[in-house]
């Protein structure tokens, strides 16, 4: 008998028929002999209504707004997790929800982007002992001052990652609508292929590199308490947990074939934050983006620019309002190559440079790690530089 953790997305949980096809899949893993914890993320489009409820009523330029604005999003998990266990319950499985609070799982108070500081297991414990499934809530959690705090935007996957390496499950399974990881966008590359397997190290560049399917958090807190992920589709119904199906996430030490680039991967979610004034102002205005707890994806001297996440251009817009010289640039994109062989081809970068001059690509910024090459481009350019670059996939 294994201890398997299965996290369920908003779209896997749509609607009540979703609900139920997922209850059937639980059933299935159950009827496999093995032990099962759920986490549950909220209805599709649940969270976005909450946002947009929100932003009606606040501009939420506070601390105490915030907190508010976290309780308000932490409703759509507590729906759909309860409804789930109400649906297994109708199967005949003994089955309860789990909130945030009742483990408890405890965070910061870095509201709306929270990170995890522990988590009680001895609930979930007494559940598998009694035969219980316990439905987790995900995306939520609980600061030391009994305040409901959220995750961050798919925060759910992190939630079930945490929970699996707490229980030392033997894997967590990530249902969402796509069949796993694939070399490059379904969308862009009508003929990327689905990867069977991929790095820890490999998927976190894939997540923090613009692809969707797992949470970059959630690769990282796998890659370093050695979770196995398995990302795969609810909607292929039961036959979702045979272990041949989507894609698993594991050591590279397990991956027997070698490859030189895995997958192409993009993100437009990006902007550019260009300093026309001196070297001088560099610490200002990262002092500044520190205090309002931006993240800075990368930083290039000359000229001064900073690139960070979209979603925060309201935030920047208020640093820099008043201040000379300083430009926001939304029209970015980074495009990624991702691969553990990167690291042992050293003409690789000037292949991918000379692919892209050949197609009329600008390249404003190269970023290069062992795993990875990044390179900024117009976002107009996005789509037409993936399908360029994905020509030298293996």
């Amino acid at each position: 008998m294994a201890l398997i953790v299965q996290k369920f997305g908003g779209t896997s949980l749509a609607d009540i028929a979703r609900i139920k096809a997922v209850t059937a899949i639980i059933k299935a893993e159950i009827a496999n002999n093995n032990q099962v914890i759920v986490v549950a993320s909220a209805m599709a489009g649940v969270t976005t209504q909450i946002i947009a409820l929100c932003s009606e009523l606040s501009g939420l330029n506070e601390h105490k707004a915030i907190a508010e604005y976290d309780s308000a999003l932490c409703s759509g998990e507590i729906v759909s997790s309860s409804l789930l266990a109400l649906s297994l319950q109708t199967e005949g499985i003994e089955a309860r929800s789990v909130l945030a609070w009742q483990l408890p799982l405890i965070t910061n108070s870095s509201y709306s982007k929270a990170l995890v500081e522990s988590v009680d297991i001895n609930l979930l414990k007494e559940c598998l002992e009694q035969g219980i499934v316990p439905v987790i809530a995900g995306f939520q959690g609980i600061t030391k001052h009994m305040r409901s705090s959220t995750l961050g935007r798919n925060g759910s996957d992190t939630t079930a990652v945490i929970i699996a390496s707490a229980m030392q499950a033997a894997r967590c399974d990530i249902y969402t609508d796509v069949d796993g990881v694939f070399t490059a966008d379904p969308r862009i590359i009508h003929d990327a292929r689905k990867l069977d397997h991929i790095s820890f190290e490999e998927m976190l560049a894939f997540a923090s590199s613009g692809a969707k399917v797992l949470h970059p958090r959630s690769a990282e807190i796998a890659m370093r308490y050695n979770v196995e992920v398995r990302v795969l589709s609810s909607f292929n119904g039961e036959n979702s947990i045979d272990q041949k199906q989507g894609t698993l996430i594991t050591s590279q030490d397990k991956i027997m074939e070698s490859r030189t680039i895995t997958g192409i991967t993009s993100n437009k979610n990006l902007l550019q934050l260009v300093m026309e004034n001196a070297l001088s102002d560099s610490r200002q205005i990262c002092d500044a983006l520190a205090r309002h707890d931006i993240h800075i994806e990368f930083m290039n001297t000359n000229p001064l620019s900073f690139i960070i996440p979209l979603s925060d251009i309201e935030r920047v817009e208020k640093i820099i309002a008043g201040m000379e010289g300083v430009i926001i640039n939304t029209d970015i994109s980074f495009v990624s190559i991702v691969g553990y062989g990167i690291k042992n081809d050293p003409g690789l970068v000037s292949e991918v440079l000379a692919k892209l001059f050949e197609a009329g690509i600008k390249v404003s910024m190269l970023q290069v790690s062992e795993i990875k090459i990044s390179l900024l481009v117009n976002d107009k350019d996005t789509e037409k530089a993936v399908q360029v670059l994905s020509e030298l996939v293996d």
